[in-house]
């Protein structure tokens, strides 16, 4: 007898063999006992996940002979339930849409259809691939969808649903097989393992489960791959030369160097992967899953289930990577992978692209939250320092020399002398306030009006002013010696800028630019100065 594959011998016979979809079979069964049976039923869904095998048993279900009607649990022993599973069924046929997706071919459907069942309680087309089906095929198709026979029953499977028409979408029940968790995928691997007296690992069956990337079938023709060179022992170091995996090894050790900001590690373990002709893009994949755990590590209880595919030896491992790694930081680093894996579909150089994409996340490590950088910034303003430049400051040119120090530079006058000058009041507000109030400070005038402070502002530092006026309150009080408010005037004689020449007019905005509060935030948080301004069009 001829071998029969893995996927083929154990197929699914009936409703609780199906792996991983559990939402399906149910609604099937329950739909069965209680007669509610539609008359077309569309299956859709990746890959290998049982949208065909569902099919034929759902066949089963309403053709089983040794049941008085429609039943969700098939005998599997009638002449019904036989044929279907050999495919040999009169009263079932199975249609390939690719090869059968014209309009004769669907005009010979429904010509069938209109005749009787040969045999059994009723007349099923199992359409595989439907999506293939022409446009014309489609229409042609719509009528009989609308008023079927009784005794009539259609089976759609598509691994393509957004391709479907909706005319035909909204005459059929519709059931989307999701992808199967590795994890399920992993125990009927290890269920077919010990049918076959086959000796291998559960970190070798999760492996090939991964591969398998939620298609059970996929996974079983690995596994037949596997044994075929492995015989009945399968040893781990024999799965990862023939299947191309990543050694965990390898992902823990790039992990570990990007914590510790050690680059050269990362391209060392690059130069691992060429050494047996690992794929770079697959790489990139299983470490995105890899930080994937780790943040799960971090972020899900020891027992939650969102951990148990990581396994309790490599669980172990993650705890003190999840410890070190905040979740920000793993965010970004998946952030990055998944862009890197994506570029690697078309890289002129795979290696390169990946050696950049592992060197990006070593930077990464070694930037500052945006949050933490202001936190700093304002507990330096509070405690009256000034902070450190963030960037090197620029060269000074050659003919550079340092401006002439102006009097609101000078120490702030004292409270005896400043309580009743306006001007020596606005003279220590501006010594005492933060660099860019400073600034916008020492542009203005001060007169007061009895307890009043007015403060005549340019027409550019008003809005910015407006915002800081308690802290400008406070400063005057603390220069005057007594309660005074604020409030803001104009300068008079103000009025709109006239047109500047076009010469002029780089040199004004580069002016303007500079007076800005935003700008002026950024010059003394960075220390840096403005070099060029162009206008927004």
């Amino acid at each position: 007898m001829s071998y029969q594959v893995l996927a083929r011998r154990y197929r699914p016979a009936t409703f609780k063999e199906v792996v991983g979809q559990t939402t399906v079979t149910r609604t099937l069964q329950n739909a069965i006992s209680a007669g509610r049976i539609g008359h077309a039923f569309l299956f859709s869904g990746a890959r290998g996940v049982g949208k065909t095998t569902t099919a034929r048993i759902l066949a089963k279900a309403l053709n089983c002979s040794n049941a008085d009607g429609p039943t969700p649990e098939p005998c599997l022993k009638c002449s019904s339930c036989e044929e279907i599973a050999r495919g040999t069924s009169l009263d079932v046929q199975e249609i390939d849409g690719a090869s059968n997706n014209g309009v004769d071919s669907v005009r010979e459907l429904r010509e069938s259809a209109r005749y009787s069942p040969a045999r059994d309680r009723f007349k099923i087309w199992i359409i595989d691939e439907v999506h293939m089906l022409s446009a014309g095929a489609f229409n042609a198709l719509l009528k009989t969808l609308e008023e079927p026979p009784p005794r009539v029953k259609f089976i759609f499977a598509t691994t393509e649903y957004h391709k479907i028409p909706e005319t035909i979408l909204s005459r059929c029940q519709q059931y989307d097989f999701r992808m199967v968790p590795t994890r399920e995928i992993t125990a009927h691997l290890r269920d077919v393992a010990t049918k076959d007296g086959i000796r291998v690992s559960d970190a070798a069956l999760e492996s090939i489960a991964r591969a398998g990337e939620g298609s059970v079938r996929d996974a079983l023709s690995l596994f037949d791959q596997v044994l075929s060179f492995s015989g009945d022992e399968v040893k781990d170091e024999d799965l990862q030369a023939l299947l191309g995996l990543i050694d965990r090894e390898l992902l823990f050790a790039a992990s570990e160097a990007v914590l510790a900001g050690d680059s050269l590690r990362l391209l060392e373990a690059v130069d691992r992967l060429s050494e047996y002709g690992a794929d770079y893009r697959n790489f990139a994949r299983e470490l995105q899953l890899h930080f994937r755990d780790i943040l799960l590590a971090r972020l899900a209880p020891e027992r939650s289930q969102l951990r148990a595919a990581s396994g309790p030896d490599a669980s172990k491992r993650l705890e003190p990577l999840a410890a070190a790694y905040s979740e920000e930081d793993v965010v970004r680093l998946l952030d990055v992978l998944a862009r890197a894996e994506n570029d690697l579909k078309w890289a002129p150089d795979p290696r390169v692209t990946l050696e950049l994409a592992l060197l990006k996340l070593v930077q990464l490590r070694r930037l500052v939250p945006f949050a933490e950088l202001v936190a700093r910034v304002e507990s330096l303003l509070s405690s009256g320092q000034a902070p450190a430049p963030a960037l090197r400051a620029p060269e000074k040119p050659a003919s550079y020399a340092p401006p002439a120090p102006t009097p609101a530079a000078s120490a702030p006058a004292p409270v005896a002398e400043a309580g009743g000058d306006a001007g020596a009041i606005l003279t220590s507000i501006a010594a005492s306030a933060r660099p860019s109030l400073a600034q916008a400070l020492r542009a203005a005038t001060a007169r007061l009006e009895g307890n009043a402070l007015i403060l005549d502002v340019p027409a550019d530092f008003r809005a910015f002013a407006e915002g800081h006026l308690s802290d400008i309150a406070a400063l005057a009080q603390t220069a005057a010696g007594r309660r005074l408010s604020v409030r803001l005037g104009s300068m008079p004689g103000a009025t709109a800028a006239p047109t500047e020449p076009a010469e002029d007019s780089r040199q004004k905005l580069r002016e303007r630019a500079e007076r800005e509060p935003a700008v002026q935030e950024a010059l003394d948080l960075f220390g840096g100065r403005v070099v060029d301004v162009r206008e927004a069009k």
